[in-house]
């Protein structure tokens, strides 16, 4: 089964000849981190064991947040330790997204505009609850 990684490097060329005007540096940079993820290109840690003589040598992994490869295990901790914080009780998840054509002024000035954007969403969320509330 090919993974996420596997396709990127045998399709990145293409993808950089027809989307390369829209991969942004982080994209780039994401990419790159994930191309020499657990790669000789990272080097390896080596893990012995004087007792028995066992030797483990490993390849580092890249660290980046989005690399599907090094951080699925950091993922799945982290949601672990997420998921016992859960109070017993009922709740609504709510996911408010940032149109695509606010994603320029994100990279520009993030604190500003996700400080503006959290401010409206908080909004919208008392005032749905108010009108609840009411009947």
């Amino acid at each position: 089964m090919s993974t996420f990684i596997d396709l990127l490097r045998a399709h990145k060329a293409e993808l950089e000849r027809h989307h390369g005007h829209r991969i942004t540096d982080d994209m780039r940079i994401a990419m790159h981190a994930m191309l020499r993820c657990q790669t000789e290109k990272l080097g390896q840690s080596q893990w012995y064991c004087a007792h028995c003589h066992f030797d483990d040598r490993r390849p580092l992994s890249c660290g980046h947040r989005h690399c599907p490869q090094c951080l699925h295990r950091t993922t799945s901790d982290w949601l672990k330790r997420q998921k016992q914080k859960l109070l017993p009780v009922h709740y609504f998840m709510v996911t408010f997204t940032l149109p695509y054509q606010l994603r320029p002024l994100a990279r520009k000035a993030p604190k500003a505009l996700y400080s503006a954007m959290f401010q409206v969403a908080a909004g919208v969320l008392k005032s749905f609850a108010h009108r609840q509330s009411r009947g």
